[in-house]
């Protein structure tokens, strides 16, 4: 009993003399932010204004259509009190058109917006994903993390925004 105790301390000793270096070593680990990549990056930001355009461009039809429903329920709550209940039930219908057409029109806006900001922000992601994948291989990372994936501390000379950045921006988008 004593001699098989003994063997088995001895050879947990010479597993643990092997293991605890592996174990020991840390990999190495890096992260970055993907907001401030999107925020810093020349290319990103050119998407970004582009889409900013787009979304001011469907914004003026949006307006008038609001206006023009504003405009014909003052004039309708100004004169309700004079109608019959025909013209105002007519009334009330065409007010009813035209807020659905007008939260059609919005809906329709926001899918435009959506999908631009698909197409636009897409291949950039993808790009920022190829480069983080070259440089975790280029430069032996062994996990790479977005700052915005619970990451509670990270020394900042392990932070890989600024480089993702620079390479983005070298790179441009990712062609389709």
């Amino acid at each position: 009993m004593k001699k098989g105790l003994v063997r088995f301390l001895l050879l947990f000793a010479a597993f643990s003399m092997v293991c605890a270096p592996a174990a020991l070593a840390a990999g190495k680990i890096g992260y970055f932010d993907m907001q401030a990549v999107l925020k810093g990056s020349k290319v990103a930001q050119q998407a970004e204004d582009e889409i900013k355009r787009q979304g001011e461009s469907l914004k003026g039809p949006l307006d008038a259509k609001s206006n023009a429903f504003k405009t014909a329920k003052e004039d309708f709550d100004k004169k309700k009190d004079v109608m019959d209940d025909k013209a105002k039930a007519k009334k009330a219908k065409e007010l009813q058109d035209m807020l659905v057409e007008g939260e059609k029109l919005q809906q329709e806006a926001q899918a435009k917006i959506n999908k631009m900001i698909v197409e636009k922000r897409g291949p950039i992601v993808e790009r920022v994903m190829e480069i983080i994948n070259k440089i975790g291989k280029d430069d032996n990372y062994d996990f790479i993390f977005e700052r915005g994936t619970t990451l509670v501390y990270a020394n900042e000379k392990e932070d890989l925004t600024k480089r993702i950045i620079q390479e983005l921006d070298k790179a441009g988008p990712k062609k389709k």
